[in-house]
């Protein structure tokens, strides 16, 4: 939580950033030339890229747009995964093995490649297409997830009272079973926002994301590949680390939720 808190307090600080996400450095005296790779200094915290941003302001800014493409990625996911996978799980049968084979399908293809196929479908370059292709990827795994929750939850006897009391199946599956199956669906979602912020930064340094003037980590990793091995590492240290902090903060997070929610763990 802490780790989440602080990336979360990055995103909120945002605003208070020394430059805009896209302004150039070039306006201060003491940066020259132009253009130009400068290291740390007092008026440039962790310096300035290539294109003469500043790369603390763009590591603020950037984690909106991370925050972002995560959390929307995967409520993208759980709004269609969850449905798909209750549905599958409680009424069983041909339904569920005609749903489960189009997870199977959408399984067979690897996550990343899979992925760039959808964000290159869509060549808008903002966010939006890696959004989409993150939030695909992650609808089997969480579809499956809900599926097994669902098929322990229905063999219990207050889904046969609520059969008995001649409720119907739609309201025992989305009144009585779903909501006792939120502890691990909540625990698969703060799992899963850790791999969508990690696949998003791999989309966008493959080229598939934004531009290099909007502030993303993954934007900021490929701006700054052409100096690996040049001792320019204050442009690809500050995001690769905070790419790091966050998908290990929510990792972090999604265990200590499953031992909290699970008693079982305990």
């Amino acid at each position: 939580m802490v780790l989440v808190g602080l990336v979360v307090l990055m995103a909120i600080a945002a605003p208070l950033a020394p430059f805009g996400p896209a302004a150039a450095t070039d306006s201060l005296d003491d940066i020259d030339p132009p253009n130009h790779p400068t290291p740390p200094s007092s008026r440039l915290l962790l310096g300035s890229d290539k294109q003469g941003y500043d790369v603390f302001s763009r590591l603020l800014h950037g984690a909106r747009a991370t925050l972002l493409t995560g959390l929307a990625a995967i409520g993208l996911a759980l709004l269609i995964g969850v449905p798909f996978g209750a549905v599958s799980g409680y009424a069983g049968g041909r339904v569920d093995n005609l749903f489960m084979r189009m997870v199977d399908v959408m399984l067979a293809f690897p996550s990343i490649v899979l992925a760039i196929a959808i964000a290159f479908v869509f060549s808008a370059r903002n966010l939006t297409p890696i959004i989409l292709a993150v939030a695909v990827v992650n609808i089997p795994t969480i579809a499956r997830q809900v599926r097994a929750s669902v098929l322990q939850a229905k063999t219990h006897e207050y889904v046969l009272a609520a059969r008995a009391m001649g409720l119907g199946p739609g309201r025992i599956l989305f009144r009585h079973v779903l909501p006792n199956c939120m502890a691990p669906i909540i625990v698969v979602a703060t799992l899963g926002v850790g791999w969508a912020i990690l696949s998003a930064a791999g989309l966008s340094f493959l080229g598939l994301g934004p531009p290099e003037d909007q502030a993303e980590w993954g934007v900021m990793l490929q701006a700054g590949l052409e100096f690996i091995g040049s001792g320019k590492h204050w442009i690809l240290v500050p995001p690769g680390a905070a790419i790091a902090v966050t998908v290990l903060g929510f990792n972090l997070l999604g265990d200590g939720l499953r031992k909290a929610l699970d008693p079982r763990a305990r």
